[in-house]
């Protein structure tokens, strides 16, 4: 049984949100430069490298930029993120029973966004064209 609280006990989930977008308009503005360590020890994309140039770009509202950067981070991982702070919004006013989905549907959930992050962490490093222009430093 859900427990049915006011919107006002929502605390918690509005500062990680705040947080968030403060972090990533320092990350997308260049004010905080965190380095990739795969990258840098490889020489190859991990599935986030460009991640925070992507969002540099969409912070000046160049779409066609972020894509080239990192697609999977505008299609995939920003949405997810949108979408779990409003089901955690949810959860912690009590109108939901969980900010995650359980059982079998959580884990292909789970499963899924995983699977897609590791097909676009090899498909962006294959060396051969149309893989070429994904990587984040092409």
């Amino acid at each position: 049984m859900t427990v049915r609280r006011s919107w006002r006990s929502v605390r918690v989930t509005p500062a990680v949100a705040v947080a968030g977008l403060a972090a990533g308009a320092a990350l997308g503005t260049g004010v905080l430069r965190i380095p990739c360590w795969f990258h840098a020890l490889t020489g190859l994309d991990c599935p986030f490298c460009g991640g925070s140039r992507a969002l540099g770009a969409l912070l000046h509202g160049d779409v066609v930029a972020a894509l080239s950067y990192n697609a999977f981070a505008l299609v995939v991982l920003f949405p997810l993120a949108v979408v779990t702070l409003v089901a955690a919004v949810r959860w912690e006013a009590g109108r939901a029973r969980r900010w995650w989905p359980a059982g079998a549907r959580g884990r292909w959930l789970t499963l899924g966004v995983a699977g897609l992050a590791l097909v676009w962490w090899v498909a962006r490093n294959l060396p051969f064209a149309p893989f070429t222009g994904l990587s984040a430093y092409a």
